[in-house]
């Protein structure tokens, strides 16, 4: 099962979707048959916890993966909570096999840090529905609203539950670097704020009265969770042994941008200009490092072109949630088409499946280049940054030239 999910990731990072989906769905197969969350009594304890692990991973792979096809998930745990895990991170990566085999009672657990992600892919997946329904005109906005704020709650309760050593802060940072946990912990993080952007998006809509405090607060809710994430985009590049290179942070790096790019549009106040330039840039430089790995990441640098272009255009709104803009922020390896202005009727396809071969026929693989032409690039960008007289449509055309080309 373990495999089956490792060779599904990598088909998603190649852009074979339905390969993907493939993969995970014989390992939720393998796991439905095998009973996997009835855990054995006999054998070790260290054979009963990677039971649990490998359930945990095969209930986030096939969540992920649904959302991915808009399907709506069917969970896996059977009325099981996901608190399973006996053994925190730490114990288990360094588990003694002297230990294994009798009884071994291990202290409170401080960094279970993979149950907590477990416990967001409901919110998740009620929030990947509820965005497709509007999207398709089955809810109104209104309904969303009160949807929202249920998931607002549930999404708050969960940051609240975490311990103190768990929280989102610089010290906490280094110190699970230093249990060798830097890339778990952020991993932690950028998902949780990646769920709150994407519930907050439609908020961005300038259609919407943001005179209304509820609704400008909700987008200001929307740009703080994708400023967190360009800083733990940040951290990532920045702390050794902390990379997330998974193609997932590519998407979710591009909704980022794409919240970023909603500042550089609307926003006057100088402070957040600035600060929406900076973050864009890092997204834009986080980007050019892992689509090197994954072809799929150039795909989603190109949606992220495809949806500037559509901020150029000056007669449709293009925060609009129509069924394109629902699958682009929700769906991590579909390929967009050309979108439609934001008077498409709902429930148009928009976004196109894609397979290993499209990709040949459209990327002529990873970019290649020298550090010292990489490095170039970046100090050119860096000057540009600061260069008050450059707008920030100049900045972003110039940026993405650089990403795509």
């Amino acid at each position: 099962m373990q495999a089956l999910i490792l060779i599904g990731y990598y088909y998603g990072g190649e852009g074979d979707g339905k390969a993907k989906h493939i993969y995970t769905g014989l390992a939720r197969l393998h796991a439905e048959t095998l009973s996997l969350w009835e855990i054995p009594n006999d054998g070790s304890l260290l054979s009963q916890e990677e039971h649990r692990r490998t359930w945990l991973s095969v209930n986030i792979a096939s969540d992920w993966s649904a959302i991915d096809i808009s399907v709506e998930p069917i969970s896996l745990n059977h009325g099981l909570e996901v608190d399973l895990l006996k053994f925190d991170d730490i114990a288990f990566q360094s588990l003694n096999p002297n230990l294994v085999h009798g009884t071994y009672s291990s202290p409170p657990s401080p960094y279970n840090m993979w149950a907590y992600m477990a416990r967001t892919l409901g919110i998740f997946n009620k929030t990947s529905v509820l965005l497709r329904r509007m999207s398709q005109g089955s809810i109104s906005f209104d309904d969303y609203c009160q949807e929202a704020v249920v998931l607002e709650g549930s999404l708050g309760e969960w940051e609240n539950s975490l311990p103190p050593n768990l929280r989102y802060t610089t010290e906490n940072i280094m110190s699970s670097v230093n249990q060798r946990l830097g890339r778990t912990f952020l991993a932690m993080h950028i998902g949780y704020h990646h769920f709150r952007q994407i519930l907050f998006f439609p908020f961005l809509d300038a259609r919407r009265d943001h005179d209304n405090t509820k609704l400008t607060k909700n987008a200001s809710q929307c740009k703080r969770s994708a400023d967190i994430i360009s800083d733990i985009l940040r951290h990532s590049t920045d702390i050794e042994n902390c990379d997330l290179n998974c193609f997932i942070y590519g998407h979710i790096a591009v909704i980022s941008s794409c919240v970023h790019l909603h500042t550089l549009l609307f926003s006057d106040n100088t402070e957040a200009l600035s600060m929406a330039r900076q973050w864009l840039l890092l997204n834009f430089k986080y980007l050019m490092g892992i689509k090197s790995y994954w072809p799929v990441v150039e795909h989603s640098a190109a949606r992220l072109r495809k949806f500037h272009n559509c901020c150029q255009d000056s007669i449709s709104d293009p925060f609009v949630l129509d069924n394109w803009m629902a699958r682009f922020v929700t769906e991590h390896t579909s390929y967009p088409s050309e979108r439609q202005n934001s008077a498409a009727k709902p429930g148009d396809p928009g976004l196109e499946s894609t397979t290993v071969g499209s990709i040949c026929a459209d990327v002529h693989g990873p970019h290649h280049t020298s550090n010292a032409e990489t490095g170039s690039e970046v100090d050119d960008l860096s000057h540009l940054l600061h260069d008050q007289q450059v707008t920030s449509e100049a900045l972003v055309n110039h940026a993405l030239d650089w990403l795509l080309e």
